[in-house]
């Protein structure tokens, strides 16, 4: 998806899900969010390498494919060092964000030998504990708030939705979600900010903003 996604800066790309079919053959979901939408099925299977382009759904501003390609597996030393990355993730002008779970001897390497292979990446956080362990803070509401929040642009700068337009998607009052977005932006603080400092060799979660590849 990079070529697509530097052609197209202003689109925002979200990899659902990602299943290698069999060596060199990838199937993944895509939703992409734009201006337009919809018309984009002719683009992506014009493509290097893709073999076929399903789409899933359309919206006002968002679309869903399904696209079968060419492809190696990602990032082989990831594979080989167990790691695994989480979705969704992001992809837009041409960078991929991905959230990646696991040891720090093991993140330092994968780190170090993306940037041996001339990968440009950079670092945007690194946090002790896993994903699940952050979302166990939440209650099942607030993880629902905080999905949709993030999925319809809300903390993206500048705002792709307004607190407003978010609450009448969640159907509730504006008073009601601003609560809630506070309860969540202060456990998200406690995680990051508060947290204890974390055991050589303990489990961690890094975010990386990286180059996106072919086998992104």
């Amino acid at each position: 998806m990079q070529r697509f996604s530097s052609l197209h800066p202003t689109v925002r790309l979200e990899v659902l899900d990602r299943l290698e079919l069999r060596q060199g053959v990838v199937l993944f979901e895509l939703r992409l969010s734009s201006d337009r939408p919809a018309g984009w099925t002719e683009t992506l299977a014009q493509l290097p390498h893709v073999r076929s382009v399903e789409l899933l759904s359309a919206g006002p501003r968002t679309s869903t494919y399904r696209i079968v390609y060419d492809g190696p597996t990602f990032l082989p030393v990831a594979k080989r060092l167990r790691l695994m990355r989480q979705f969704p993730f992001p992809i837009q002008a041409g960078v991929a964000t991905w959230t990646i779970v696991g040891t720090e001897p093991k993140i330092r390497r994968l780190i170090e030998r993306l940037r041996a292979a001339r990968i440009r990446l950079d670092v945007e956080a690194l946090r002790p504990g896993s994903r699940e362990a952050l979302t166990e803070r939440f209650t099942a509401r607030q993880q629902e708030v905080l999905s949709e929040a993030v999925r319809l642009g809300y903390f993206e700068v500048p705002r792709r939705i307004t607190l407003t337009e978010l609450a009448a998607k969640l159907r509730i009052a504006a008073s009601t979600l601003s609560v809630t977005l506070a309860l969540i932006e202060k456990k998200l603080v406690d995680a990051h900010v508060r947290a204890p400092p974390r055991r050589p060799g303990a489990p961690g979660a890094v975010s990386l903003a990286a180059e996106a590849t072919e086998c992104s």
